[in-house]
């Protein structure tokens, strides 16, 4: 198998000079096997014929230019270097219900109670809620944005039953307001 020998162009070199000494010659290639055997016919005719470069052809280096070669640094962001907290895993999986004057969100997700039963932040306001649950190794989140109705935030509150259920109940501001959906429809 013969390789490509690769050479790079330096400044003052025309890209007809690099080009004579990088000719690819992969004659055991599927393509270079295709042409030869279909020739003007073939699948891969475009690529029959090496690239034309103009003996005139010159390159342009400088800021702000893209000539290749190795990347270079633009900027450094320095929350990038910093060591990341812990992940934050989106709690999606949870079931609800209109109980009369109140809304209930239940969570049953093992990992989640487990997390739950260490540090838990639960908020509430008109439209929202969220719930944060901070464990040994991530911090498991569940937000629910654009409530479908509004809600009473300080008549709201939580109930944890060890390693089996999270209830979240939600007090209606209005409550003969029934709630076929948890979320407005966008």
């Amino acid at each position: 198998v013969e390789q490509p020998v690769l050479s790079a162009m330096s400044e003052g070199d025309s890209a007809m000079d690099v080009a004579a000494g990088d000719e690819i010659t992969r004659s055991d290639s599927a393509l270079r096997a295709n042409i030869k055997e279909k020739g003007a016919n073939s699948y891969y005719y475009a690529h029959a014929k090496p690239p034309e470069i103009p003996a005139h052809a010159k390159v342009v280096s400088g800021p702000g230019l893209i000539t290749g070669g190795p990347p270079e640094l633009i900027s450094r962001d320095e929350s990038i270097d910093k060591p990341a907290g812990k992940p934050r895993i989106t709690v999606t999986k949870f079931s609800w219900l209109d109980d009369g004057d109140k809304v209930k969100i239940y969570v049953e997700e093992p990992n989640f109670l487990v997390a739950a039963e260490g540090d838990l932040r639960v908020t509430f306001d008109t439209n929202e809620f969220c719930v944060e649950a901070e464990g040994a190794d991530r911090i498991f989140v569940l937000q629910v944005e654009a409530l479908s109705h509004s809600i009473v935030p300080e008549d709201c509150k939580h109930a944890i039953k060890k390693g089996k259920r999270l209830t979240v109940t939600l007090k209606k501001k209005v409550g003969s307001t029934k709630w076929y959906d948890l979320k407005k429809k966008s």
